[in-house]
């Protein structure tokens, strides 16, 4: 471990805030720690799996996975499910639609001696431990393996994908032999043994291996994408590697003798690229040269590179606490994947509802991203949350085609993406009536431009989805016979109730979104005369649409108003029945859906998450402490929290509502949902919503920052847990960087470059 005190600035003594730590091997935590481990730089992922995976678990079983609701159903491959995934490399399933692709194996490192082989599960292991390092992404396992034959070998495996030089992975092994002598054979792979949901994806799958040093897997899907593998293998004694291609696996093996007191280093250096890359030339020639500069590098040299890029993206995002170790590691394991999850470099992809660390949500795109995702990358990465709105806009032809399936004009933004926009959710009740995901872009749209001043990026790219989601509006909502306009058969973030009537939530997002659409049009219209008339030539835009969206904004009915005691989550919503929780709810480990069928959940008063209480969140200036205090007592009893989005979102409203010990609850809820080793949360993959709702339930809940979408300038309401004494993180705010500290007593605020001091309180 001594290398890793070479990354000056980030605590580097401090190992047990900065490693998530797997202590002793349980064949039934495996697949939580696949999850959990995953490595990633945002051009390609792959799950913390052992590099000799694990015994009875093929990763090749075929089956026919049916659309269902994934909170609730059972998923297979209970012991291990290996994944590598590069955004964008997708193929089509016959019920499921588009979905990402798990692509070859590329990790594999077998140890065998004595006829057997390592194996986590039947072999005579001791020692055993694993740690991820947030730091550097670097992924470590040690153990002790007393071989068939009596040797007793100390193995310790480290690897990490390069955050500098995106198209590589680094492995390593190093063998002792501490008692005993004998052969030791290791075998290095590439495999194309592999199965998404169940299905073959590959059209063919060419292996090949040199008698020197070196094989390759050719990979070509049934979506037509190219991947090509190379790896390299070095080795610290002499060794004369022999080809063992089989069916789709690249093999190579070496064999040594070793003896008591020897040492034996082997690293495998895996190359990557695929057809969809932005650079030019072939796949196998690009790959060749992306190894022949790194041995150029060297080993030290790779991981240097690896490490600063590492320590930048830290320096702006880290937060840090003090007087709470379990906080400050959940924390950390959070933003660790929200870095590693984002690639900012490439606006034809966001980021899954998986974090790309597992196959659940098949690599696609929800309402996650604005929402839960975007306001991490606001203050910590601005380029990264422009990158996410541009793949909006990116997409906006197929959100018209979306519309345009369902009768309507404009543009209607999916709720589950592919990556050309279209709708991909198998489940009706989901891609039909779960439609403020359109607005919700809008709404990120202006958080974007409020936090960074970037008004120009509305200009060139804002104002097309602005005009196209006003006019789908406009279509979609009904008029009474009060001349209201209304929003019938809609579900809002709720979708325990998927045909509500004006859905309080969905109703004030499309106002907001119409309202800002007219602002726009106003404001191009007498200060960009040009830039007006651009936008009128190029989306045909008529001269009484203006008008229909200002009058659809205004007539939109709200179920609600500043003098409504408990904000309703629809019109209807009293007429549901109500939910005797404690006879139902019998096992409050599992999630509430698995206890009621479905047809009594979609009339009955059980929220899966919170509703009215985000509509709260993402207007607060509209709610009074009355109304927030009357929403979170009358909700919150209701609410099963089945879904992750959830509970960061009661957290911050009890938090600002005053009340310590709820949010404390709330805060270790969160915390758990991916780190619990009772739940197994990552077991499928992270969930990285909840990843950015723990974000934004440290800043703007704990820390009490105000949202930039309703705020000018920082403005801090800080209330620290119990035993926190110090709360610090940097802020990207209009522009310049800000430096946050919060005691429990005072905060300040510093601007990093040029002025220093900028403000401060005593609380």
């Amino acid at each position: 471990m001594e290398r890793y005190r070479r990354i000056e600035g980030l605590q580097m003594n401090e190992e047990h805030l900065w490693c998530l730590k797997e202590s002793g091997y349980e064949a039934g935590l495996h697949k939580h720690y696949e999850g959990l481990f995953t490595q990633g730089n945002g051009y390609m992922h792959v799950r913390g799996s052992f590099e000799e995976g694990c015994s009875d678990a093929p990763q090749d079983e075929e089956y026919l996975r049916f659309p269902d609701n994934v909170t609730l159903e059972k998923p297979r491959h209970p012991k291990s499910k290996q994944g590598t995934f590069i955004p964008g490399i997708v193929a089509q399933h016959p019920l499921l639609k588009e979905e990402i692709v798990n692509l070859p194996y590329m990790l594999g490192l077998e140890l065998w001696s004595a006829g057997g082989r390592l194996d986590m599960d039947l072999s005579r292991i001791s020692g055993y431990s694993r740690w991820l390092d947030l730091r550097d992404g670097c992924l470590h396992r040690s153990l002790i393996w007393e071989t068939p034959g009596g040797m007793l070998l100390k193995c310790n495996f480290e690897r990490y994908i390069s955050m500098a030089d995106k198209h590589l992975c680094i492995q390593r092994v190093q063998v002792e032999v501490l008692a005993g002598e004998g052969r030791l054979e290791v075998r290095a792979t590439l495999r194309g043994d592999v199965r998404t949901n169940g299905m073959n994806h590959f059209d063919s799958v060419v292996p090949s291996a040199e008698v020197g040093c070196s094989l390759s897997l050719e990979t070509l899907t049934e979506g037509g994408n190219q991947i090509f593998m190379h790896s390299a293998l070095e080795a610290s004694e002499a060794v004369i590697w022999h080809e063992e291609n089989t069916g789709v696996t690249a093999a190579l093996r070496g064999e040594f003798a070793l003896q008591a007191g020897d040492r034996l280093t082997v690293s495998k250096l895996t190359a990557v690229t695929t057809d969809r890359d932005m650079e030019q030339g072939g796949t196998g020639s690009r790959a060749l040269a992306q190894l022949s500069r790194a041995r150029d590098i060297g080993w030290d040299g790779l991981y240097e590179r690896h490490t600063a890029s590492w320590k930048s993206k830290w320096q702006h995002a880290d937060i840090i606490i003090q007087g709470d170790d379990l906080a400050q590691l959940n924390v950390r394991a959070s933003i660790y994947h929200l870095l590693r999850a984002n690639r900012e470099e490439d606006d034809r992809v966001a980021i899954c509802a998986k974090g790309y660390a597992g196959e659940a949500y098949f690599g696609r795109y929800f309402w996650d991203t604005e929402i839960n995702l975007l306001p991490f990358y606001l203050h910590t990465n601005p380029q990264a949350a422009r990158n996410l709105l541009l793949f909006r806009y990116n997409t906006l032809d197929g959100a018209r085609r979306n519309a345009q399936n369902y009768g309507y004009r404009g543009a209607r933004y999916a709720w589950e993406s592919s990556l050309s926009g279209e709708e991909q959710c198998a489940n009706w009740q989901y891609a039909d009536h779960e439609i403020h995901i359109t607005a919700d872009i809008v709404y990120a749209l202006y958080h974007y431009v409020r936090a960074t001043g970037d008004e120009e990026f509305l200009e060139r790219y804002g104002i097309d989805i602005l005009v196209e989601t006003a006019r789908y509006w406009c279509g979609r909502v009904d008029w009474n016979r009060e001349g209201e306009c209304e929003l019938l058969g809609v579900m809002g973030p709720d979708e325990y109730l998927p045909l509500t009537r004006n859905n309080a939530f969905t109703n004030r997002m499309v106002k907001f979104s119409l309202e800002q659409t007219v602002t726009c049009l106003d404001s191009l219209m007498s200060s960009k005369q040009d830039s007006y008339a651009a936008a009128v030539e190029r989306l045909n835009i008529r001269p009484e649409e203006r008008e229909l969206f200002r009058h659809t904004a205004e007539k939109l009915r709200l179920p609600y108003d500043s003098g409504t005691d408990v904000v309703p989550q629809s019109d209807d919503f009293a007429s549901y029945a109500d939910v005797d929780f404690a006879g139902i709810w019998t096992d409050r480990s599992r999630p509430f859906g698995h206890f009621i069928s479905q047809e009594r959940n979609y009339r009955s008063k059980a929220l899966k998450q919170a509703d009215v209480l985000e509509l709260m969140l993402l207007f607060p200036q509209e709610f009074p402490r009355e109304q927030l205090k009357a929403a979170y007592d009358y909700y919150e009893p209701i609410t099963t929290h089945d879904s992750s989005l959830s509970v960061a979102v009661h957290g911050i409203v009890a938090t600002w509502l005053n009340q310590p010990e709820a949010a404390a609850n709330f805060l270790q809820r969160v915390m758990a949902i991916d780190l619990s080793t009772e739940k197994k949360g990552a077991a499928e993959g992270i969930h990285i919503a909840n990843c950015g709702g723990l974000w934004q339930l440290i800043v703007y809940g704990l820390a009490g920052l105000k949202s930039a979408m309703w705020s000018g300038s920082i403005e801090l309401e800080p209330r620290l847990p119990e035993g926190w004494t110090e709360l610090s993180f940097q802020l990207a705010w209009q522009g310049e960087r800000y430096r946050i500290t919060v005691h429990p007593d005072a905060y300040e605020v510093h601007k990093l470059e040029g002025r220093g001091y900028v403000a401060g309180t005593t609380l």
